[in-house]
């Protein structure tokens, strides 16, 4: 994406996007198990929608993204109604060392870190999450119109699939379209949507 993150963030503002439905399955799914704590991660927060869902939900939340912007949007949105249980780090993703978490939520953030960085992310959110804990979020497909841009990452079915070797898939589509970003542009959209429980400690 080569656009402006202060433009897209604004626009959020104003539509009022619900939270993203990987982490609102994900959530029901918690739902009947009843943790007694529950503690997630939302990895690329942008301004705020999945993290207040989560805190609104119960959840202690850490809250990471490379754009200040969107964090500031966020605490002063979020301050001082969750100030106990709301972590926020401005890192990025080639940089992060990630806590363990029942719940690592990643909704169209991921495509956004580099290729050559992508598998060393994917072990950290794998070894960081808890067996019996969940990843829930998104990949670009190779046909999605961003793929010429070698800054991102982009994924087949079957790169997808080999992600979840140590976890059970609960739900997993793959969708295709052309729509538009949120500010407005043409786009032609391949994305898997992911929710998967964690069964096997992951090996190094």
């Amino acid at each position: 994406m080569n656009g402006d993150w202060g433009t897209h963030y604004n626009k959020l503002k104003e539509k009022k996007f619900p939270p993203s439905a990987t982490l609102l399955k994900a959530l029901a799914l918690f739902k009947s198990e009843n943790l007694s704590t529950k503690y997630a991660i939302d990895l690329g927060c942008g301004t705020g929608i999945d993290t207040m869902e989560l805190l609104e939900k119960g959840w202690k939340v850490t809250a990471i993204d490379n754009q200040m912007e969107a964090l500031n949007q966020l605490q002063q949105h979020m301050y001082p109604f969750f100030d106990q249980d709301l972590k926020v780090i401005h890192n990025s993703f080639e940089f992060i060392n990630l806590p363990a978490a029942h719940l690592i939520n990643a909704s169209f953030s991921l495509p956004f870190c580099r290729p050559d960085h992508f598998e060393d992310l994917w072990k950290n959110i794998e070894n960081a999450i808890t067996v019996g804990g969940r990843f829930a979020g998104h990949f670009f497909g190779t046909n999605d119109s961003w793929v010429t841009n070698d800054k991102m990452t982009f994924l087949n079915e079957k790169q997808v699939c080999h992600l979840f070797d140590s976890f059970s898939v609960e739900w997993m589509e793959e969708s295709e379209r052309d729509g538009k970003t949120i500010g407005g542009k043409e786009k032609h959209w391949h994305v898997f949507h992911v929710v998967a429980k964690k069964l096997n400690k992951s090996l190094d």
